[in-house]
């Protein structure tokens, strides 16, 4: 299933000037902001980082935005990427497709390419974007306005992940277990000392 067949099919956001509002130093930006997380931060993926990307990416090219979002990983089903319940206020990303990327020795550029996407998804639900086809559509359009072609955040967003990673559709399903919150997150929108 290629998503960026669906880019014309959105209904319920206004998405046909997107890519005007983005300029070619905006995308530049975007890449290199991605680039430099993954050179800076070496092997450890920088959730907050990621995400603060996330917004700003959302809020350039939708003007829309949601503050008080927190993160948790767990063992999740192989096919499910992450999920945010509606009405709640976390992520819950899966761990296990996080760790098959790295065992496969992945570039974190890639890794961090993959968090980006799938939390732009999973932000997108939390703007009430609840229909999974218009999520989908969404962050493939997105994603196909801040990155080239061929920037791995371009690729994955524009694409079925698991077309991407097809050794993905393998890693062992877990079923919810294991949760460990992520500290620090979103703290862009934290103007107060906890």
């Amino acid at each position: 299933m290629q998503f960026i067949s669906r880019l014309d099919a959105l209904t319920d956001w206004k998405v046909a000037g997107l890519g005007s509002r983005i300029g070619g130093n905006q995308r530049e930006n975007f890449s290199t902001e991605l680039v430099k997380l993954s050179s800076t931060r070496g092997e450890v993926t920088d959730y907050n980082s990621i995400f603060s990307l996330v917004r700003k990416a959302v809020k350039s090219t939708l003007n829309k935005e949601r503050v008080g979002l927190g993160l948790a990983l767990a063992d999740l089903p192989s096919q499910l990427g992450a999920f945010w319940e509606v009405g709640g206020n976390y992520i819950v990303m899966n761990r296990n497709l996080l760790d098959a990327l790295k065992f496969a020795h992945r570039p974190i550029d890639e890794i961090n390419s993959f968090v980006f996407v799938i939390l732009l998804h999973e932000y997108l639900h939390s703007l009430g974007v609840l229909d999974e086809y218009n999520a989908r559509a969404l962050t493939a359009k997105i994603c196909a306005t801040l990155f080239e072609e061929g920037h791995p955040a371009y690729e994955i967003g524009t694409k079925d992940p698991w077309q991407v990673y097809p050794f993905l559709t393998q890693v062992p399903s877990g079923r919810g277990e294991n949760l460990r919150i992520i500290g620090n997150f979103d703290s862009d929108s934290v103007s107060y000392i906890m």
